[in-house]
């Protein structure tokens, strides 16, 4: 009589079920191609708040010709290195979390039979690493912010002309709207990676 069964495939031995290696397996790639894809995100956005920056600042030097006073290229030149050196701790910042990341997920891999035992604290650990690197990246922004701050107040004090102190709170503003979108973009993407470890 044929095997009417509706599976034909081999039951695993219980020495070969291994549920945690599987799953491991399974969720890794995903998981890692999900914070690359934040991290390539994030990286987009800071490239594109460094070029409009970049416009603007292009945009003011040319404006700046058209008025009776000496063109303040010093500032100009000081507030794209500011920027540059923002947008590089920036993406040091991100790329840190991405080696964190993958250094993790190695582990897991690596480790997927005890990662059975030490759920709990493999799960905290991750969660500490985003917290830390949030942080990190949220100071980064905060000190970049004081230094923004205080570099456009001396700017404003040593160039009192209207015009220039115009441009320069024109430059503030855009800045600090810059960066504060950076630290909602930081709380919008780490919302649902800190929901996951704490579930």
């Amino acid at each position: 009589m044929p095997n009417t069964s509706k599976s034909s495939k081999k039951v695993s031995s219980a020495k070969e079920f291994k549920p945690v290696r599987q799953v491991a397996e399974t969720v890794t790639p995903v998981y890692l191609k999900g914070i690359q894809s934040v991290a390539d995100l994030q990286k987009k956005s800071v490239d594109v708040a460094a070029e409009q920056t970049t416009e603007w600042i292009r945009v003011y030097k040319k404006a700046f010709s058209y008025l009776p006073v000496a063109t303040p290229t010093f500032f100009f030149d000081l507030v794209e290195q500011l920027v540059e050196n923002v947008v590089d701790t920036q993406k040091n910042v991100i790329d840190l979390f991405v080696e964190q990341s993958e250094a993790v997920a190695t582990t897991v891999n690596e480790r997927a039979e005890a990662y059975s035992k030490v759920a709990e604290g493999i799960a905290a650990a991750a969660q500490a690493t985003v917290v830390q690197s949030v942080e990190a990246q949220q100071k980064a922004l905060s000190f970049a912010a004081d230094q923004s701050s205080a570099f456009y107040r001396k700017a404003k004090n040593q160039f009192g002309v209207a015009p220039v102190a115009a441009v320069v709170d024109t430059v503030e503003r855009g800045t600090k709207a810059i960066l504060e979108a950076q630290k909602s973009l930081i709380d919008v993407v780490v919302k649902p990676l800190v929901q996951v470890a704490n579930a």
